[in-house]
């Protein structure tokens, strides 16, 4: 069977080519963490590859400034004077964000664990372990306690001359402790190997519970998303002239999801429909004028705005059950229109109309004290949904020769 990254290649002209080539672990390791931004509880908002750092995961806590190291092991392993200089580049590049940033050192290769405290600033392995503690929120035992305070009083002082003397940056020593408290050393990480099938594994999973009780997805059907995804990824890194626009949110990732099914298994094929997006193509089946096209995309990033708002301020709960109170109403609508009345031709715009008189009442439920939750934002979620394949608008009775998930 042909390889992902062979596939891959054969799609790009020399320069993607050339960059599939060098960075492809970590197109892969960016491609891992895109799969996770589809499930909800990561609570990851956008994934930034190859902007400022390796990889930059928004979250809604923090940002993760992910510096990607693979090494072979005749090199030897990771020792702390391996890592301190990239970690304090990483520290710099904070600056660049106004949230509060988490730094990660990420290798295939094992940290040294025999170097003394007063060589070489001592084992990287026990940094790694004891900072691990602290981040799972244990508690230190008394001799570890000492142990990290003798580590932090080397580290501290040259995390402080390395920030000065290489990048301008002049920091007090509670920073410095501060920054090295928000480090995690992720070395011998399982994600940065055996990663095809890993990502396989977490896409399956992933798809499955953003769409609960959809077509089973074959090995092929998910190679072709994967596929999809590793494009997509290459494509920001080597084509995007601006940071932002490098930016992958979780649409960007359900939107390579797209694939065949049999005939009997009662989708329409939406690769033979017009469209860029499924909303574009789920708009065409259900009837829509391609010029309400702008406003149905305007209506949605509006809504993602202030769907990150919400996300923010601790409402993730109170806004599922808003969108789900939306889909479901949108199905109800669905099939008055589609079986009630009849309906086998253009039911998209009768859906909207019998839907539309429904939502602010909807949106005071979930959110009364709120001017931006309204009737266009619920138009903008159910955009989205309708997006994630979700919410359908054309005829119960369809075509069925082919299906997306």
């Amino acid at each position: 069977m042909t390889s992902i990254k062979q596939q891959a290649l054969r799609l790009f002209d020399d320069k993607g080519a050339d960059t599939i080539r060098r960075f492809f672990a970590q197109i892969e390791y960016t491609a891992y963490w895109c799969i996770r931004m589809v499930r909800d509880a990561e609570g990851i908002d956008a994934v930034l590859p190859e902007v400022v750092e390796d990889l930059v995961i928004e979250r809604r806590v923090a940002n993760e400034l992910r510096q990607v190291k693979t090494r072979d092991e005749s090199q030897g392993p990771w020792s702390t004077a391996d890592v301190l200089p990239i970690l304090c580049k990483q520290y710099h590049r904070r600056l660049a964000f106004t949230a509060r940033c988490h730094f990660h050192f990420v290798s295939d290769q094992i940290a040294d664990n025999r170097t003394n405290l007063e060589r070489s600033y001592g084992r990287l392995y026990r940094l790694k372990f004891l900072l691990d503690i602290e981040h799972d929120g244990q508690t230190l035992k008394d001799e570890e306690k000492q142990e990290l305070e003798g580590i932090e009083k080397l580290l501290v002082p040259k995390i402080r001359q390395t920030l000065h003397k290489e990048h301008g940056d002049d920091v007090d020593e509670a920073t410095a402790l501060a920054l090295l408290h928000d480090t995690w050393i992720e070395t011998d990480s399982p994600t940065l190997r055996n990663t095809e099938k890993q990502n396989l594994a977490e896409l399956e999973e992933a798809l499955s519970e953003a769409h609960p009780g959809g077509p089973p997805l074959t090995m092929s059907n998910l190679r072709e998303i994967y596929l999809r995804l590793i494009i997509l990824i290459v494509r920001r890194i080597i084509e995007s002239p601006s940071p932002e626009m490098r930016r992958i949110e979780r649409d960007d990732v359900l939107g390579c999801c797209t694939v065949r099914f049999a005939a009997t298994d009662g989708y329409p094929d939406m690769d033979a429909v017009p469209g860029e997006t499924l909303l574009d193509k789920k708009a065409h089946l259900g009837g829509f004028d391609p010029t309400e096209l702008p406003r149905l995309h305007k209506q949605k990033a509006l809504a993602e705005w202030t769907i990150r708002k919400l996300k923010s301020l601790g409402l993730q709960e109170l806004l599922e059950r808003l969108t789900t109170a939306i889909v479901d109403l949108q199905g109800e609508c669905r099939n008055k229109v589609c079986r009630g009345q009849g309906i086998n031709e253009r039911p998209g715009p009768l859906i909207l109309d019998m839907l539309r008189p429904e939502l602010p009442s909807l949106a005071a439920k979930y959110f009364p004290n709120s001017d931006e939750v309204d009737e266009q934002f619920c138009l903008g979620v159910l955009w989205g949904e309708t997006n994630r394949c979700i919410a359908w608008w054309h005829e119960l009775n369809g075509s069925t020769k082919g299906a997306t998930i």
